[in-house]
């Protein structure tokens, strides 16, 4: 009698299924042939369409089944080969719905990972659900009988594979490079397991040991704690950081849409059709707007999620509302935590991995605004329902019994009786009225409460958000710097063509600093700080550099010395890049910037000595230097004495000093005869004229144009930006102007 049954199943189901197959398959030929202007937007009706197969599907039958249910199937097989079928049939549920997502995705995401998943991965799947329909039939409805749920499996998995035969076919030529297989597997994998239906830990496992409950801080609730708040998004950031916008996306709604399935796969389509057995709970509502956030983009109801669902979900992964009792692999505790972790890190990763800009006080405002509406909606079902609990109502041809609800915990002791006796003698505040014979009952000083004191917990735990996307953005940039230093490392030995890394990357330019289409953007700036400089300064001449506050002076500068990175071009220390070779750029430069930094703890004498440790200067060379600096700036009676006890200017001359001890073949001077006194700053000069005379640089920027223009040998200015002119004293001379009057009609262009 089964085996009859059976046969006559299989014959009508792989009629739906061929049906299915020739249909999608000519459909999809025609169009290549006829409309093939058309063809991406029937890829996209079709995907559509198979969607909707798929959801008609989903929800024509209760998923959930138990493994008695399982067995008893197959107790005609008997013992070995019924667990086996049970087996084949959850695993093929199972991965069936990520190969169906990834097929319904595919052609909204036109990029060669998503080829690579519908050929690789739901190609396969598909084919084998084609073998395996029995087994999925038997898990999905309990029977082998040809219900209106097996033949819209048939047609489902007929529809899935011939839209996978056509993609297979069509993208013959995109092969999958070998290094891509690990990235491709491990991926499927980790979206499997968001895909994965609650029953399926329970399936494969057990309920758990009897002590294994996930509650009160158990072992096993920190367990769960650790991997769903911790590890998990953490995995998911540091996977996706480096990914485009696009694929970001692509993989988050995947993740949402799996875990949306595997909310509603408890339930089938009564549960969508009875109000209060809809998902109006806070974190169930946030899965859903998630996956409507991701495909629609709403920016409103992205931030309402941001602000009010992911501090909700917090706590309610602290403090669980299922029974107490149940084990660790019960569908319930699955159902619960594969729920909350979604409400809780996906509205966190769209802002970290900037899907979305940071919040602002007005998106906040509106999130409030909305939180109320949401607050109103299930306070109004709440009173409504509980008040009409256990009446019968007839609709959609079924009797339903009306339940009564508590979404939100805004009806039930459940959050009050955490709190303390103060907080449930403000529920027993009761206000009761009666309708149509039912009774009414709010709470609403304790319901009030709860708005404000949740709404303004919200705006606290922003702050807190704010502060781990700062900690997230400067280990990012950090991240992109070493990457940077790696990649400039490849690029350096191949520039060297085979040469030591310690030569110069251009050889034979002897002592030179050369500034080639060097530009400086700063964080997400749309505008240059310094665009398309190019400066050539040879050995042996005292450059000054001119222009006003903003100007760019101090962000060349900085750049130069690698106290930050470049953004576009090149800078050459004696030939040794900046960029890739910013160890030996910097050992050619002495640097004594606007505003001094020094150790004040210890002396002028440890301080020096210590610089002159980290240039690795000889002894015999750092004493004879040291002797000649400390007598030229007249610092014998405190060079031993700690810097924090220094002036001003005393503390200046520690700094020129600190610049000179390695005879730098590169000196740079930001404003460094500020708070100087007239003897010293003779000497600074005399030092700077004397540096350049030996074959150095001395690079000099200041506002003092008298002492620039007696000084220097070139001039550069520079204004917004951009560098204006290079031009030699005498050639200034030559317009008949001063220094000062040629600076100013530049500026003043």
């Amino acid at each position: 009698m089964i085996f009859a049954r059976v046969y006559n199943t299989g014959r009508m189901l792989y009629i739906f299924v061929l049906a299915s197959i020739a249909i999608f398959t000519g459909l999809y030929f025609l169009s290549k042939k006829f409309w093939s202007d058309k063809r991406h937007l029937i890829e996209k009706i079709c995907s559509l369409v198979f969607a909707g197969i798929f959801l008609i599907r989903f929800f024509s039958v209760r998923n959930i089944q138990t493994l008695s249910e399982y067995f008893d199937t197959f107790a005609l097989l008997g013992g070995y080969q019924n667990k086996f079928l049970n087996l084949v049939g959850n695993l093929l549920g199972w991965v069936e719905i990520t190969a169906a997502i990834f097929l319904m995705l595919r052609p909204f995401f036109r990029f060669k990972t998503s080829v690579w998943y519908v050929k690789y991965f739901s190609s396969v799947v598909f084919a084998l659900c084609l073998i395996g329909i029995y087994p999925m039939l038997s898990m999905i409805q309990g029977s082998y009988d040809l219900t209106f749920t097996g033949a819209m499996l048939g047609i489902e998995i007929g529809t899935g594979f011939a839209l996978c035969l056509y993609y297979f076919l069509t993208g013959l030529k995109r092969h999958i490079s070998k290094h891509s297989y690990p990235e491709v597997a491990l991926t499927a994998t980790f979206i499997n397991f968001a895909t994965m239906q609650c029953f399926i830990p329970y399936f494969f496992f057990g309920l758990g040991n009897i002590n294994n409950h996930v509650y009160d801080m158990s072992i096993f609730h920190r367990v769960f704690i650790y991997i769903f708040l911790i590890a998990l998004p953490l995995t998911l950031y540091f996977s996706l950081r480096n990914a485009n916008p696009v694929k970001i996306r692509y993989f988050l709604l995947i993740i949402a849409i799996g875990t949306t399935l595997a909310y509603f796969g408890t339930g089938d389509w009564r549960d969508l059709v009875q109000p209060w057995e809809l998902p109006f709970h806070l974190c169930n509502l946030a899965m859903v707007l998630i996956c409507i956030v991701l495909i629609f983009k709403p920016k409103r109801l992205f931030y309402f999620t941001y602000f009010i669902n992911v501090f909700g979900a917090i706590l309610a992964m602290l403090m669980p509302n299922y029974d107490e009792f149940l084990l660790v692999f019960d569908p319930t505790v699955v159902h619960f935590w594969a729920n909350h972790m979604i409400a809780f890190w996906m509205p966190l990763l769209c802002v970290a991995l900037k899907l979305y800009e940071r919040p602002k006080l007005k998106q906040y405002f509106y999130s409030s605004v909305g939180f109320l509406g949401y607050f109103i909606l299930v306070f109004v079902l709440n009173t409504v329902f509980t008040a009409y609990q256990g009446t019968v109502v007839h609709y959609l041809w079924n009797d339903f019994t009306i339940r009564g609800t508590d979404f939100f915990f805004i009806n039930s002791t459940f959050i009050a009786e955490k709190l303390g006796d103060w907080a449930e003698s403000l529920f027993n505040i009761t206000v009761t009225w009666t309708l149509n014979g039912k009774p009414f009952t709010i709470h609403p000083i304790y319901q009030f409460i709860y708005f404000t004191v949740y709404t303004l917990i919200g705006f606290g735990v922003w702050f807190v958000y704010q502060l781990f996307f700062d900690i997230a953005d400067s280990h990012y940039d950090l991240h992109l710097r070493l990457r940077g230093i790696r990649l400039d490392k490849i690029a350096l030995q191949s520039s060297l063509d085979g040469r030591s890394l310690d030569e110069p990357m251009e050889k034979d330019v002897g002592t030179q600093l050369k500034l080639e289409h060097f530009s400086k953007k700063y964080g997400t700036n749309n505008y240059y700080s310094v665009e398309d400089a190019n400066l050539e300064v040879k050995g042996g001449e005292v450059f000054g550099f001119l222009g006003p506050n903003g100007a760019g002076k101090s962000t060349i500068i900085k750049s130069i010395v690698g106290i930050q990175p470049i953004t576009e071009g090149n800078i050459f220390v004696c030939g040794y890049n900046v960029k890739s070779q910013a160890v030996h750029a910097k050992s050619q430069i002495g640097f004594v910037p606007d505003h001094y930094a020094l150790y004040e703890k210890l002396t002028g004498r440890e301080y020096l000595n210590y610089i002159a440790d980290i240039y690795d200067v000889s002894q015999e060379d750092r004493d004879a230097r040291l002797n000649e600096y400390i007598k030229l700036f007249e610092l014998e009676a405190s060079i031993d004495n700690k810097i924090k006890t220094y002036s001003h200017g005393m503390k200046q001359k520690i700094t020129i000093m600190s610049a000179l001890v390695h005879e730098p073949k590169v000196w740079i001077l930001d404003e460094p005869l500020t708070g100087l006194d007239p003897t010293s700053i003779f000497q600074v000069k005399e030092q700077m004229k004397k540096h350049a005379k030996k074959g150095n640089i001395v690079f000099f920027s200041s506002h003092l144009i008298d002492i620039v223009e007696k000084l220097c040998d070139r001039i550069a200015i520079i204004k917004k930006g951009h560098i204006q002119c290079v031009v030699t004293v005498e050639e200034i001379e030559k317009t008949g102007m001063s220094l000062e009057d040629y600076y100013l009609s530049i500026i003043n262009k």
